[in-house]
């Protein structure tokens, strides 16, 4: 076993899944192995470089709850989701046989954490220059699409199609996160809350708040990655406020009154 392996061993089984220093991680691989501080810290730096480890700040680390679900599809090396079955699925598989570079994300791919309703609003973001051909694949295949629609043209469309899901198509010019064309969490979760606190798709922020709930506390994301995705979407700041709010610990600073984000703090209160 190598010297990185050994130390995560060590590290795994002192703090599991909770936030360490790196004075925490001297103390205990110091008295388990003996390593001295510039060891322990090429350590960390390794660990945190393939992806055993997380760098929440400085000086402060996690190591990453791993999951495992049967019949996933794989988003890093460190965890699987699933998407909803039927239409859905049928979707994604127009996409591919049509050579569409697509991302599955949203509420779709977060669909376990949160109470399924009769019927979905799947968000797909495609390729720039690719929505108008998604769009009318998936309308000729009898699936319910719309291209960048605005709310009220998706509440149309609900109240008009009342046993079919619609699927939303969004164009990007990149599509970070995406991964056997499906968002990894934290991509899923900063779309999920943009397009619901900005009035794109009628989501509403309380079950938004919920979901955060759940992924935070089970999950264990990747901070940094989360933090990183919301900044190009310009809701760094109101992603540090949900953070903050499940994991105190974290060393962020959180500006006050920050608009959107108080509807989705508030149904995360009353959990």
């Amino acid at each position: 076993m190598k010297w990185e392996d050994m130390a995560l061993k060590v590290l795994k089984s002192r703090f599991r899944n909770e936030v360490f220093r790196t004075k925490d991680a001297f103390r205990v691989l110091s008295k388990e192995k003996g390593y001295p501080k510039g060891t322990v810290h090429r350590i960390l730096h390794d660990l945190c470089k393939r992806g055993s480890v997380e760098r929440l700040g400085r000086g402060i680390y996690r190591v990453p709850k791993v999951v495992k679900l049967k019949e996933g599809i794989t988003v890093s090396k460190k965890l699987t989701i699933e998407l909803v079955p039927g239409p859905l699925n049928k979707a994604r598989d127009l996409l591919k046989e049509k050579g569409i570079e697509f991302m599955i994300t949203g509420g779709s791919t977060l669909y376990r954490f949160h109470h399924l309703p009769r019927r979905l609003i799947h968000l797909i973001y495609v390729v720039r220059g690719s929505g108008e051909l998604a769009v009318t694949l998936l309308r000729d295949a009898g699936l319910r699409a719309l291209f960048n629609p605005k709310r009220s043209e998706v509440n149309m469309a609900l109240e008009n199609f009342t046993e079919r899901d619609i699927f939303v198509i969004r164009e990007f010019s990149d599509l970070l996160g995406n991964v056997d064309e499906a968002a990894n969490l934290e991509r899923a979760l900063v779309d999920l809350y943009f397009e619901s606190t900005r009035g794109r798709i009628p989501y509403p922020e309380e079950e938004v708040g919920r979901i955060f709930s759940n992924v935070l506390r089970d999950e264990r994301i990747n901070i940094s990655r989360l933090f990183m995705l919301a900044d190009r979407r310009g809701i760094k700041e109101e992603m540090k406020a949900l953070v903050k709010f499940v994991e105190p610990e974290i060393p962020v600073k959180v500006k006050p009154g920050i608009k959107y984000v108080k509807k989705v703090l508030r149904a995360m209160k009353t959990r």
